[in-house]
């Protein structure tokens, strides 16, 4: 009996073994004929979802610049820092002598759009700015002044490694400890009337912005419009030519979030009947709070809005919104050291519970210089990459929080994996900069438990076929984890295998 259970024991490994080969020769093949340029380099790492045991490695543990990949680590990390159930709050305050005051926790989702339209799809940032406004008029007919208290982080608002030249994009906005309307003005450009000319729509309303319309109205070919800003100042010049009103806004980010919010809200006050300042220019009496400024508020604040975590980590992960990855940066940094959050402080962080869950030398190996990956400073290794991400899957606060807010093949993935045959579920992060190309998630059998994590991060792409082939590479790789799933390792029983929420 014992001799009949030893041998059915090593046919198991023996057969496992040879799973093991066949599988890792597979993967070899795929990397070797990847053809990613003569500078491309691939770190590739793929780890069993319930052994821990790695299937395959090759450059895995060379750093690499991640991209958005970043935001693995960022969005995971904000779940193990605040708290599966943590939310972001800011208040509206009056003091006794008249000062409102708008005291901000680094809330990137206040007044967003596409949050506002999850959870009601009739609540616009409009109705949102016009009850701040309204909370403040029911009972004051002047207001001394409007002190934004954004202190929450620094004022490094943007930071130094991000393209100069690219920073009017959305994907630049500034993130400060007040933000609104994710950073950004809509613009909505339109032909006009012959006699009129160009005009154009700006959401939020802001009668005070100066924007000056330089573009042109066309009869024929296509809108070729944008809008530029100053570095500087919030002065905003339209350019171009435009046949047909923009059905799609250009989205321009801010120069100051917090200082545009005080704006806002003296405007909507104004339009109200409420004295603010002198009441000759409501912006006037707009201000940030002083590094020392302390208030004397009332116990109860006339209004609070709140933003769950989980709307901020869909952002993050599904819209690869850099401003939230960078908000939850600089808020874990000042929940942990008490100070304003920021890029320093937020790493340190990071690079602390790494430590702390992967051990010393994969902190050591990382450069963490941005929560989103927009600095092409970042690195991280691949192996890196999977180890976290077995260590989160097996974590039962952080796993549903970040299933819920990944991409998957059926879903954002689609176009990526539409002529794939799989069987196993895709959760999955895309990181795309200028000659990076990266792919890191799950692969999940979700009838039996089997799965992988993996990471694929290439580098160095310096042709449009070397980034063709890169994402090639990304799909053949997880096909590949996909066709081999019934060989890994089984979950240790039902009852201990992690359950998939969302």
């Amino acid at each position: 009996m014992l001799r009949t259970i030893a041998i059915a024991a090593a046919s198991s490994l023996i057969a496992a073994g040879s799973a093991a080969a066949q599988f890792s020769t597979e993967f070899t093949a795929i990397v070797r004929n990847a053809a990613l340029g003569q500078k491309g380099i691939a770190g590739v790492s793929i780890v069993d979802l319930n052994s821990g045991s790695t299937l395959f490695s090759s450059r895995a543990d060379d750093p690499m610049s991640p991209a958005s990949n970043m935001k693995l680590l960022t969005s995971a990390a904000a779940v193990k820092i605040l708290g599966p159930d943590y939310a972001f709050i800011t208040e509206i305050n009056i003091t006794g002598d008249g000062k409102v005051v708008i005291t901000g926790s680094g809330d990137p989702a206040l007044g967003d759009p596409e949050v506002m339209k999850e959870r009601s799809p009739t609540e616009t940032p409009h109705d949102l700015f016009n009850t701040f406004a309204s909370v403040v008029a029911a009972d004051n007919d002047r207001v001394k002044e409007i002190v934004i208290d954004d202190r929450v982080f620094d004022r490094q608002l943007l930071h130094p490694d991000w393209p100069r030249d690219q920073l009017e994009r959305w994907y630049c906005a500034p993130v400060q400890g007040i933000n609104i309307h994710s950073n950004v003005l809509a613009f909505y450009p339109s032909p006009g009337t012959p006699d009129s000319g160009p005009t154009c729509d700006l959401s939020p309303l802001s009668p005070w912005i100066q924007v000056e319309n330089r573009s042109k109205r066309v009869y024929d070919g296509r809108n070729a419009v944008w809008v530029q800003r100053t570095e500087t100042d919030d002065n905003w010049v339209i350019r171009g030519s435009i046949r047909a009103p923009s059905q799609s806004p250009i989205e321009v980010s801010m120069h100051e979030p917090a200082a545009y919010l005080g704006n806002l809200i003296a405007d909507r006050l104004s339009g109200k009947g409420v004295i603010v300042g002198t009441g000759r220019r409501p912006q006037e009496a707009v201000r940030l709070a002083g590094q020392h400024e302390t208030f004397i508020m009332p116990d109860t604040p006339l209004a609070r809005h709140v933003s769950s975590l989980d709307e901020i980590l869909y952002r993050v992960n599904y819209d690869s919104h850099n401003m939230y990855a960078e908000a939850l940066l600089k808020r874990m940094g000042n929940v942990v050291t008490g100070e304003p959050g920021s890029w320093n402080n937020g790493g340190a962080v990071i690079r602390m519970l790494v430590a702390e869950k992967l051990g010393p030398d994969h902190a050591a190996s990382m450069i963490i210089r941005d929560g989103s990956g927009l600095s092409r400073e970042n690195r991280v290794r691949a192996s890196t990459f999977t180890a976290w991400l077995y260590q989160m899957y097996h974590d039962n606060e952080v796993r549903p929080a970040l299933l819920a807010s990944l991409p998957r093949a059926d879903t954002k993935l689609k176009s990526r994996f539409r002529f794939s045959s799989l069987d196993s579920d895709v959760y999955a992060k895309t990181g795309t900069i200028n000659n990076v190309r990266c792919l890191s998630g799950y692969v999940i059998n979700p009838e039996t438990g089997q799965g992988a994590a993996f990471s694929v991060l290439v580098n160095g792409l310096t042709t449009g076929d070397a980034v063709t082939n890169s994402k090639r590479l990304h799909k053949e790789i997880v096909e590949a984890i996909d066709r081999n799933i019934h060989h890994f390792a089984m979950p240790a029983d039902a009852e201990s295998a992690p359950q998939l929420g969302g």
